[in-house]
């Protein structure tokens, strides 16, 4: 298996994606074989990038026999070093925590959420899928033992700076930030990930605005 800091950000994105789907595909009841051309027609991604990807993390079947689809996952799983129960924490209001795991069932993707922090003090003491709300000013207080490296931070803008600190003092390196916040000052040694929703709409909005003149007409 190759080192995974050898692969390319992009790589790593992509094969972060075939282990989603096929973490899918096995939920739903997988075949006994997957091919590199039926991950790249599922996937829209060319068969030669998927080839290539797939050879970052080691010689995994035979060519033109494709692959056993679980088989894979697994090997995925151990390239892109995560577990079955893959520990996190979540930053965020109990509304949003609730709302969070309605729409990203976290279970279902490998991911266990083992703490979760509110910006509302009138939060704290409330559970969420049977995990205890704390504030976030606890962070600091984080069990080392839990294993957590990786965070998803949906606080208020306010609170996002203040947050990135804690978690970077509390030994998380990494955060996924769902907060429309524009700029932010990473820690030194923190990997942030930001989707920035305002600005990913109104990019949508001017890909998808209507040439004047053509509203009403057949």
């Amino acid at each position: 298996m190759s080192d995974p800091r050898t692969a390319p950000d992009a790589t790593l994105y992509r094969l972060s994606l075939y282990h989603c789907y096929l973490g899918e595909l096995i939920r739903v009841g997988a075949p006994e074989r997957i091919t590199s051309r039926q991950l790249a027609e599922e996937l829209n991604i060319k068969e030669e990038t998927v080839r290539r990807d797939i050879s970052f993390v080691g010689d995994i079947g035979r060519p033109g026999a494709g692959y056993d689809p679980i088989v894979l996952y697994s090997e995925f799983t151990k390239f892109l070093g995560l577990s079955e129960e893959y520990p996190i924490i979540k930053v965020g209001t109990t509304k949003m925590l609730e709302a969070l795991q309605v729409v990203f069932p976290a279970e279902r993707y490998g991911i266990k959420p083992v703490a979760y922090y509110s910006e509302l003090p009138e939060d704290s003491g409330t559970e969420v899928g049977g995990v205890e709300v704390k504030h976030l000013t606890d962070i600091p207080r984080l069990d080392a033992g839990l294993g957590v490296s990786v965070a998803l931070v949906a606080c208020s803008p306010g609170w996002v700076q203040i947050t990135l600190d804690l978690l970077s003092g509390a030994g998380v390196n990494g955060v996924l930030l769902l907060t429309p916040i524009i700029r932010v000052r990473r820690p030194e040694g923190m990997n942030v990930t930001q989707l920035r929703m305002p600005c990913d709409l109104k990019s949508l909005a001017c890909r998808c605005r209507v040439p004047v003149g053509t509203v009403g007409t057949m």
